[in-house]
């Protein structure tokens, strides 16, 4: 009787371990083809093309980069392994495996805790099928969604470096590395570092002291340091030049084109948090914040219940993990303007609040929460499932991906110029398509409209260390180094110095191009030779 019932039970967790196992293929399958055909955005004109540019130029010294150095170098060295020219697709491919990395460490880390192989997938959706994440945060090619899931790494890794009153100097080095890592990507993700920290000095509490510095402050400070390297690196060479271009265009030029009438972004206090409710309490993460809500109730009635113990909440690593969270609450309403990506970094601490909180409970009691989890996991498959498999029909159609349409482009740019019999570069403000096409831009515009348009109110102390133009400037450029073509037709008003260079030398016009995306369609001049 025993061994039947038995052999029942392995009987139903292999056909749930089935089940799950083909939901993910589904799932991953179906985020694939989101990201390979999400519209391409302006901030990818200046993160995807480092992938060329870093070939013979340097970030900052040779073209404007406002980011610190991350994710120029993480597409670049995708690219390298891929020895693709498709450059959109392999900047795409660089957040992928960023979501895998993520996907693969929250997992891995709800197991280290909960034991349950169930509870961590469930954690895995309740945590990335959250409806900001399945927009431009996460299906660009920009340093958005990059920096999370190594912030995640680093907060978990620490978690479980100083777990049950230990110190694991290697996982504590991990812990340090990825937490760095994640601020190479994007600058916010400091928030993380502070409460670890300050964390490091404390835990694990068994530990005197200076054994506590020897093991975990001085482990953590080193895998600090190799990860911070890149940045250390800048500061070290060039720190006025890379300061300009990292702090000083967001604080300056940037900030004040927004305020002076920039579309499409939250400037006043009232609108941030109007943003941040529209993204923290109105998508799937009230769900999770509804599950850690019951774990909690649930826990606390069982403890309060005569004769009943056993439920302890884990409260240094959830003081770590709130404190992670408040901090980034905070910075994500610092910049100004502030867009939805802005309050991602908060999203990193949700899992590990969820499997903290569940491992705090009673075995008896993670059987009551359950159903649950189970529940909430279900409503968030149901409402973010629809949107994730928008692209589903177009996978045995890979011509009409939109990484493959831009780099198409690209390349009747280049069959255009071949044609017309012209060489040299191309001038525009969206430099991806020519350089799909292998074709040659300006450095003044080689990552897009971002320093030009806000060249007019740059300061001189900050415009000598940008290589950049205006649109007072522009013509200067071009009857200095005529192009063998200009691509224009996405921004009327920034375009019209180019436009009226192009019609005041007789460049030809060619409208039917292939090339249309959600900012305009495409338009070829090209300069004419003799012959045509």
């Amino acid at each position: 009787m025993h061994k039947l019932v038995a052999n029942r039970v392995e009987t139903r967790s292999a056909l749930l371990d089935g089940a799950l196992a083909a939901l993910s293929v589904y799932l991953l399958s179906a985020l694939v083809l989101r990201i390979m055909n999400y519209e391409l955005r302006r901030d990818e004109e200046l993160y995807v093309p480092p992938m060329r540019l870093l070939e013979d130029g340097r970030l900052y010294a040779d073209f404007f980069y406002n980011h610190v150095p991350g994710s120029a170098w993480w597409f670049y060295a995708v690219r390298q392994l891929t020895g693709s020219d498709h450059l959109l697709m392999n900047g795409r491919l660089g957040v992928l495996a960023g979501w895998l990395v993520f996907a693969a460490a929250i997992g891995a880390v709800s197991y280290a805790f909960t034991r349950s192989r169930l509870v961590s997938w469930c954690i895995v959706v309740l945590s990335l099928l959250n409806p900001l994440l399945l927009t431009e945060t996460g299906m660009t090619a920009t340093n958005n969604f990059l920096p999370l899931p190594f912030s995640f790494l680093g907060l978990g890794l620490f978690l479980l470096g100083t777990r049950d009153g230990g110190a694991r100097p290697g996982l504590i080095a991990a812990a340090g590395l990825c937490l760095s890592v994640a601020v190479v990507f994007k600058i916010s993700a400091v928030a993380f570092i502070l409460p670890v920290a300050v964390a490091a000095f404390f835990l694990p509490r068994a530990l005197y002291f200076p054994e506590r510095l020897k093991r975990v402050v001085l482990p953590l400070a080193a895998g600090g340091l190799v990860g911070g390297l890149p940045i250390l690196y800048h500061l070290a060479t060039e720190p006025v030049r890379f300061l300009a271009h990292v702090v000083g265009y967001h604080t300056g030029p940037h900030a004040i084109y927004w305020q002076d009438g920039g579309e499409g972004a939250a400037i006043s206090l009232g609108e941030k948090l109007q943003l941040a409710y529209d993204i923290w309490l109105a998508s799937a993460i009230a769900v999770s914040l509804t599950v850690a809500l019951t774990l909690v109730l649930t826990g606390a009635q069982w403890q309060l219940a005569p004769l009943r113990r056993g439920w302890r909440l884990p409260s240094a690593p959830l003081v770590i993990v709130l404190a992670a969270a408040a901090i980034s609450v905070l910075m994500s309403f610092i910049p100004t303007p502030a867009f939805p990506q802005y309050f991602a970094p908060p999203l990193v601490c949700l899992p590990l609040a969820l499997a903290l909180l569940n491992a705090g409970l009673h075995p008896d009691v993670r059987k009551l929460v359950l159903p649950a989890l189970l529940a909430a996991t279900v409503v968030v498959l149901a409402a973010g499932t629809p949107r994730l498999s928008q692209y589903v029909g177009t996978a045995l159609q890979p011509h009409r991906w939109v990484v493959n349409r831009v780099h198409q482009g690209g390349v009747a740019i280049a069959e255009h110029l071949a044609e017309a019999g012209v060489q040299g570069k191309v001038a525009t403000l969206v430099p991806v398509y020519p350089l799909e096409g292998g074709l040659e831009v300006y450095a003044e515009l080689a990552t897009g409209l971002f320093a030009y348009r806000t060249a007019a109110i740059t300061a001189p102390e900050l415009a000598r260390f940008y290589r950049m133009t205006s649109p007072a400037t522009i013509g200067t450029l071009l009857e200095a180094d005529p192009p063998a073509a200009l691509l224009l037709g996405f921004d009327a008003d920034l375009e019209a110095p180019m436009l009226a260079y192009a019609e005041a030398n007789g460049y030809r016009r060619i409208e039917d191009i292939g090339i249309k995306d959600r900012y305009g369609t495409g338009v070829l001049y090209v300069r004419r030779t003799q012959g045509n």
